[in-house]
Order: C-alpha cells, then sequence, then structure tokens
C-alpha cells in the first residue's frame, strides 16, 4: 500500500481496529537541538504527535480518525496493541500509551532519557507515565500484555 506523510514521521504502527480491521499510526518525535562535541546523554527525544488512519485494504487507502472512542492504544517496541478503556478501566480512553522505540537509542547510547508517556488524542497533548523519567536505554522498555480472557 504507498503511503504519503503530512509531517516527519519516525515510526508507523500496524494494529487490530476494535471493529476487526486495521489501524496505521504514525508517531513523530521531535529531538533537542544537535551539538556536535556534546555528550551524546544529553540528546532528548520526544514524542510530539500521533495521527491514527483507519486502513481500507480494499482500496487501498487510508483515512485520518481523530477519535479512539472508549478505546485506548498502546506503543511500543514489542507490541502494538488497541483494548478497551471499559475492560481496562485503570487505562484513559481515547488516548496513546507509549514506551521509547527510538531505534538510535535502543541500540547505541545507554544513558539517554526514555520517551515514555501518555498521548491525549483529543487535545494533541502528551503527560508523564513514569516521573521523574527513566534515563537508561538498557533494558528496553516493553509492555506486559495483560490477558485478555476473563476470571
Amino acid at each position: 500500500m504507498n503511503r504519503t506523510k503530512h509531517y516527519s514521521c519516525e515510526n508507523i504502527y500496524i494494529v487490530e481496529a476494535p471493529s476487526g480491521g486495521l489501524l496505521q499510526v504514525w508517531r513523530a518525535h521531535e529531538s533537542s537541538e544537535y551539538v556536535e562535541d556534546a555528550d551524546p546523554a544529553t540528546d532528548v527525544t520526544n514524542t510530539r504527535n500521533i495521527k491514527i488512519y483507519k486502513v481500507d485494504t480494499t482500496t487501498e487507502k487510508h483515512v485520518e480518525i481523530n477519535s479512539l472512542e472508549n478505546h485506548v492504544l498502546l506503543l511500543g517496541h514489542n507490541e502494538t496493541l488497541c483494548l478497551s478503556a471499559e475492560e481496562y478501566p485503570h487505562l484513559k480512553a481515547n488516548h496513546t500509551y507509549f514506551t521509547d522505540d527510538y531505534e538510535e537509542y535502543l541500540f547505541g547510547w545507554n544513558n539517554n532519557r526514555r520517551d515514555i508517556g501518555i498521548f491525549d488524542l483529543a487535545n494533541n497533548s502528551c503527560e508523564e507515565l513514569v516521573s521523574p523519567q527513566l534515563w537508561s536505554n538498557w533494558p528496553t522498555p516493553i509492555w506486559i500484555t495483560p490477558s485478555l480472557t476473563r476470571l
């Protein structure tokens, strides 16, 4: 499927939509200003935007959606999930929880601040998930997948 970018996008994820279709999620980062001789640990990357598109595999097009309604996205290096906020009441509906999966940091530098947070899709803003922010790359932050069966 051909894709076009409306802005700089470093990560693209595919996730199953609550309706059973596919969603394409675009995540854009912004980095602190590059200084040639600076310690790499001073380079900080933050998620600045998340856009979600519903994928129509028949027409090979995608349409931007502005709300997940009563659902939650989890984005990260190990897995991408879309969950019901009703089944997981501790998670905020219409929000995206993300862990750092910026490749340069995952495989290169050990002492950079991690980009971990919650993105509010209603007002395009981020809040911290972990405070203070973590500064170590090892191990890579991952989501622990909840059991989807009810007890």
